[in-house]
């Protein structure tokens, strides 16, 4: 009876999708382009420099790298609830705590938790919990779930710099905390589950006996649900060469995105401007997620992987000549479009690659792999702003940083199955 009425009612993987999409949207909080529009207002108030604030951030990118691979494997085992909530309560405390901040202990200290519970909890989570539910369109619901957090970014960018003007940047921290609760933490809790089969369904709500063992689709499932444990996967050459070309593409995208605002101030730009690129950067993203998602059941993720590397080192290459309003929008278009697209494709070029069965705990290492690169990146740019006076250089670095991950990802080709796997 009970199996009964969940075949009558909506398939609950779109209940977890909506779950997720929901934090995702709230923990734009903890985006580093809602914390780039932060910077030059704190900075105004405190005197801390630019490099302070980057080693906070990277630190508790850092942390976040090393706990990753842990709570992918207890996604894998208990399911993404309890990683999903406690990651989204210690983002809303950060935003509370930072209310009160007045030093520059306890601001790195918030900004350590917040940066931590983002890149080691919520992102390890989020795929996995949509993973296991979903296989035919798993790429389009991937997609529809970061596209809530771009939504997130594009509404909440104007919304924080609003309350920053007006009710000042302690009020904007505090309506942060309480919306990751509302939208976020609370639908996670209650609703999110490990798997269907828990719940006595199928994937994709459809009973295995439905399917036509001839159908394609089918077969690619049979492929992609065989055994591929963890050791088996760190054995394969083209597990690292993923790994290894996220950790350069994230250590070039998040050089620059923390620091953009700052960047184009300095340009010349204004202040409503560099907010307009942020919102324009996560608009174009959040629609380059849904037509990557669509086009990744269609076309191989690796070779959609290689032009987004591409696209993000031309538009980092063409940002150190940019000092007008036309070149740093056209600059949030392809950037966003490319740094969305890596977002999107890694979880999906990993599921197909190895499977469900542990995609938590791939995805959680190559999530450490990505906060690495976050936090390289984010202390590369300071370093050279307050050694050289300049981002130029750095943002040079990036764009050849760039180029390099294509050529990794191009000999990244589908992994042979192990024998044991069979």
């Amino acid at each position: 009876m009970r199996r009964l009425s969940y075949r009558l009612r909506i398939y609950y993987g779109w209940v977890i999708a909506a779950a997720v999409s929901g934090l995702a949207f709230g923990n734009a909080a903890s985006a580093t382009t809602i914390l780039g529009i932060f910077m030059p207002p704190m900075i105004d108030e405190f005197g801390w420099s630019r490099t302070e604030i980057s080693v906070a951030t990277s630190i508790g990118a850092i942390i976040g790298a090393s706990v990753a691979p842990f709570s992918g494997r207890i996604a894998d085992i208990a399911g993404s609830r309890l990683i999903l909530g406690a990651g989204g309560m210690a983002v809303a405390f950060s935003c509370f705590y930072l209310i009160f901040t007045q030093s520059l202990i306890g601001f790195c200290g918030a900004l350590i938790v917040l940066r931590t519970a983002d890149e080691g909890l919520i992102k390890v989570g989020t795929p996995p919990a949509i993973a296991k539910w979903f296989f035919r369109h798993r790429g389009q619901v991937i997609a529809l779930v970061f596209f809530s957090g771009m939504a997130g970014m594009i509404t909440l960018a104007p919304i924080v710099q609003f309350s920053i003007s007006y009710f000042g940047w302690r009020a904007a921290w505090g309506m942060l905390g309480c919306l990751t609760i509302i939208v976020g933490v609370i639908p996670c809790v209650l609703f999110v589950r490990r798997q269907p089969e828990d719940m006595g369904i199928s994937i994709d709500g459809v009973d295995s006996s439905s399917f036509d063992i001839n159908h394609p689709d089918w077969q690619q499932g049979t492929n992609e649900e065989a055994v591929w444990p963890l050791k088996e996967v760190l054995h394969t050459q083209t597990f690292w060469m993923i790994m290894i070309s996220l950790f350069l593409i994230s250590t070039a995208g998040s050089g620059v995105i923390l620091h953009l605002p700052s960047y184009l101030i300095e340009q010349g730009l204004t202040v409503r401007t560099s907010v307009m690129v942020i919102i324009i950067f996560s608009a174009s993203g959040a629609v380059g997620t849904l037509v990557i998602g669509g086009f990744s059941e269609k076309i191989s993720p690796r070779k959609m992987l290689g032009c987004t590397y591409g696209l993000a080192s031309a538009s980092l290459a063409c940002l150190t000549f940019t000092d007008t309003n036309l070149e740093a929008y056209v600059f949030a278009i392809s950037m966003g479009i490319a740094m969305m697209g890596v977002n999107t494709l890694s979880p999906i070029i990993c599921a197909n690659y190895y499977g469900r069965s542990s995609i938590g705990a791939i995805f959680g290492i190559s999530r450490a792999f990505q906060v690495i690169g976050f936090a390289v990146g984010v202390l590369i740019a300071g370093l050279a702003y307050d050694w050289r006076n300049g981002y130029q250089q750095a943002f040079w670095a990036f764009a050849v940083i760039a180029i390099i991950s294509i050529f990794l990802i191009a000999v990244a080709k589908p992994p042979s199955r192990s024998p044991l796997s069979s």
